[in-house]
């Protein structure tokens, strides 16, 4: 036999923790497309601060020529550190929606006991008629 009250206790516990685990999921997801942003943005920032160094020396040969090598090696390192803080967020997503996947999983498990214990705990005078009904 099934308790009806630990059954409706499982399902209250699911319709209480299931927004929580949405929620964290939008989180995750969010969180990784702000610090995508925030890597692009820098490494924006840094180029464009490249660029300006490169055009305020330009009065010189060799201190352009210094300027554009520093310059690309900026770029060059804004666009390592960019890709490296992308890489962490994408990884960091990926843990969370995993963690989420196997979360829900377990929740669903529980659901589909609670269902298979509903049903089986039905008689079968009432089985019957709802599979005449269906």
């Amino acid at each position: 036999m099934v308790n009806e009250d630990e059954i409706m206790e499982l399902i209250d516990q699911l319709r209480f923790n299931l927004p929580d685990e949405i929620k964290q999921a939008n989180w995750t997801v969010s969180e990784q497309q702000r610090i995508i942003t925030e890597a692009h943005a820098e490494a924006a920032r840094i180029m464009s601060r490249a660029n300006e160094r490169a055009e305020e020396t330009a009065g010189e040969h060799e201190i352009l020529r210094r300027a554009e090598r520093h310059g690309t090696q900026v770029v060059k390192d804004a666009q390592a550190k960019s890709d490296e803080i992308i890489r962490q967020a994408e990884a960091y997503a990926l843990e969370q929606l995993k963690q989420l996947e196997a979360h829900l999983g377990r929740t669903l498990a529980t659901v589909r006991r609670g269902v298979e214990a509903l049903q089986s705990s039905q008689p079968e005078s009432e089985e019957g008629g709802e599979a005449a009904s269906k």
